[in-house]
This record gives C-alpha cells, structure tokens and sequence, in this order.
C-alpha cells in the first residue's frame, strides 16, 4: 500500500515553480497518510556553489542574457547529445546514488527536467518507477527518456507532442499542473475585495511586478492605469525591496493604488483582479486557470516562458504584449471588454484541470500498488 511506501520527491530552485509543484506534492502524499515523503533539491545538494552559481546566471537571463538563455534552451530541445546535456547525465549523480542507498524510495516524482535521474536508473539497473511531472506547458527534450513510467502533462496538446515523439499514449496522463488547494476554493469575490480596503464596484488590475524584475518603469505604468476610468491597481513586487519602497512613497496617498511586498495570498488577489499582467511561468499560468483571470502576457524571454505564452495566447487564453508602449492600451482594452473578458475565461475553463495533485497521487498509489504485485510474483 502506498501508505507505507516512500516517495522520493526530486525538485530544482531555479524560480519558485519546481518547489511550489514539489511542496504541494508532498503535502498531498503527506494528507492521505503518507509518512515517509522526502524532497531535494538535487543539483543544490549536490554542488551548492556551482548551482548557486547557475542560478544567478539563470536569473541574469531575465533581463541581460535572454538571447544566450534561448539559445541553450532550444539546442537542448533539439540535439539529444548536445555538450550540455551530457554534462547534465552526471551533474548530481553521486549524490542521487548516495540518496536512493540511504532512503530506499518505492517511486521517484521528478518536478525538474534533470536528465541525471533516469540515465542513473537505466545504468544502475535499479527497478525503481519514476514519474516526470512536467512544469510547463511546452515540450523540452530533457523531460523525455525511457526509463519513465509516467508522464504527468498539462495539457491534451503536450500530450499529443508527446506521442509525436514516440511515447506511449498510456504512458502520458493530462493532469494538469500541482497547484495550491487555496487557488480552488470558492471565495467571495465582493467580500475578499472590502478586505484590501478596494471597491467591489470597479475593476482592479493586478501587476505581479515578476521576481526577477520583468516589469519595468513601474510607476510610469501605474500612474498611466489610474487614468483608466476607476481603475484600481495591486503591485505585487515580491522580495524587490527596493521597488516598494519606491512606490509605496509614491502612491500610499492614493486609495486606489495597493502595494504589496512578497505575499503568500496570491490566490486571494487572482480572484478579485479584472485583469493580471504577469510574466508566462508554468506555475503561474495553471493558478490563474484555476481562479480564471483574464491574463496579459507581458515580455516572456525565449525558452519555456515563451513557449508557455505563445501556447496560451493560440489558445485565446491570453494577450501577450512585448511592446512597453502596448501595455497599457491592452489592460484598457480589457478592463472596458466584458466579452473579451469572458471569452477569455470561457478558454481558461476549457484548459483547467482541477485538483491535479490529488490526479498524480491516485496514479502513483496504482503504479506502486502494481511494482509490489510484480514483484510478489516474481518471488513467487
């Protein structure tokens, strides 16, 4: 039974994504009994001072290095035996070996595309499952391998890029991407607005100023958003500390206008937003499905985050700006379009898979309920 199991739960910090997908995933093993849980952070374990490293390049990519970040991205996409990727068959492996001895998992949930993971499994000849679940909504090559069970995908359209390449159909399950349980529940929208001192009665333009700073200008942005008629506006400027204190000095006047550090209530403020402009990270864009809030794109840097938005903005489930001088005509556009507004969530609602977390447990309880039965078998 998996109640007895232990479920090795690998993740990466490179954004917030990977850790909110792999801490909602072990609070959903862990709430149906679950005891044995555990999660790392891999390649951080492995090689603290080089992934730090990493990381901070990483970041850089947001702002100075999104062509040199696009182009890693997309030849990693294409040539399976690029120098990169065969440096990633053995970054962490030492410490994963030393991991999967000690902790003796019955299943590996992978929430980052760490090639490292089933390379060691095919070459260890370990007997271990393991099941990817995929972050975005676009397809990297690095997510794809032969020694997966299970692929966990967000939408019916990766799954069918998925069988493009060669996988199984049974192998791929659309289940959406783990969220936070707070982003599906009812809220009342009116009553949740009064709370942050704003009127029900007008719409709110919710600006999630990004954590590696993509939003530029930000008060040029939002003084031109309160010429809108009765537009109030939320900014969102996470651990950018020094962007609220500069707006903070510039509009704690106005009652229109809230400014917000770093806040674990995001599932509040997507509910009461008319719109939210925010960069297209896979996280992200499954929470605003969930709440189903018209959302502007705004400047996605090549990689995943592009393939994110180009996805939703085909789909009708978003607009996607990269013009600063655009932005703002496009959130008018918008906020003054009841039915642009609702065409948008009636796609949203068409996208959203509800309570993924709970899909990829039932899944992975069947898997290790049929490895024992093998393996009771072969004892046999």
């Amino acid at each position: 039974m998996i109640k007895n199991s232990k479920i090795l739960i690998l993740t990466g910090s490179y954004g917030n994504g990977h850790l909110k997908v792999s801490k909602t995933l072990q609070d959903t093993f862990m709430n149906n009994g679950c005891n044995e849980v555990i999660e790392s952070d891999l390649f951080l374990e492995a090689h603290p001072l080089l992934t730090k490293a990493t990381k901070f390049l990483y970041i850089k990519s947001f702002t100075y290095g999104q062509k040199l970040y696009g182009s890693f991205y997309y030849a990693g996409n294409k040539d399976k035996n690029s120098l990169p990727l065969d440096f990633m068959n053995y970054y962490g492996r030492k410490t994963l070996a030393n991991l999967v001895k000690d902790f003796n998992p019955d299943i590996i949930i992978n929430t980052f595309p760490m090639v490292v993971v089933p390379e060691f499994l095919k070459k260890s000849g370990s007997p271990i499952p393991m099941v990817n679940v995929l972050t975005d909504f676009g397809l990297h090559n690095n997510w794809i391998h032969e020694e997966i069970t299970r692929y966990f995908v967000a939408s019916e359209d990766l799954k069918a890029a998925m069988v493009d390449k060669g996988i199984s159909p049974d192998k791929i399950k659309v289940s959406g991407i783990p969220i936070e349980p707070s982003f599906e529940q009812q809220s009342d929208r009116a009553a949740l607005i009064r709370s942050y001192g704003l009127n029900p009665e007008k719409p709110i333009t919710l600006l999630a100023s990004g954590a590696y700073g993509v939003l530029k200008n930000m008060v040029d942005i939002v003084n031109n958003l309160l010429h809108i008629d009765d537009n109030q506006v939320i900014v969102v400027c996470g651990h950018n500390k020094k962007l609220k204190m500069n707006l903070t000095n510039k509009f704690e006047e106005n009652k229109n206008v809230q400014i917000l550090g770093y806040t674990n209530k995001m599932d509040e403020l997507m509910k009461i937003a008319t719109v939210m402009i925010t960069k297209p990270g896979g996280i992200t864009l499954s929470e605003a499905l969930a709440v189903q809030v018209p959302l502007i794109l705004y400047r996605s840097v090549p990689g995943q985050e592009r393939e994110n938005a180009i996805f939703f903005e085909q789909k009708g489930a978003s607009l996607n700006v990269s013009n600063p001088d655009k932005l703002i005509e496009v959130i008018t556009n918008v906020i003054t379009d009841e039915e642009l507004q609702q065409k948008m969530k009636h796609q949203m609602k068409f996208l959203y898979h509800a309570n993924a977390s709970e899909v990829i447990y039932e899944n992975v309880s069947e898997i290790i309920d049929s490895e024992q039965i093998k393996l009771k078998k072969e004892i046999i």
